[in-house]
């Protein structure tokens, strides 16, 4: 089970952490990985600075936006997994 924790205090959410989650969760979805991927929110992550911080395994990403997410997760998601490395974003969006 890969567990994706996205910050949700107060200044990641003032940042887009709730349209990073709404769309991680339509990631999961798209890709029917509900039985292997857990997306929980997650309180201060001490980066604040850095915007929207997730976590995807025991890896860290900052900076993290709406535009950015999609790639991210399609990339470590997959090689986290599966061992597979996707660099080619999907295009059935």
């Amino acid at each position: 089970m890969l567990v994706i924790q996205i910050c949700v205090g107060s200044s990641c959410f003032l940042r887009g952490s709730r349209e990073v989650i709404e769309t991680v969760e339509k990631l999961i979805n798209h890709y029917r990985l509900d039985d292997v991927v857990v997306l929980k929110g997650s309180f201060c992550m001490e980066h604040c600075n850095d915007g929207v911080t997730l976590k995807i395994g025991d890896k860290t990403f900052t900076g993290v936006n709406r535009e950015s997410i999609t790639g991210l997760f399609e990339k470590e998601v997959f090689e986290q997994l599966y061992g597979v490395k996707n660099d080619e974003p999907d295009q059935h969006k």
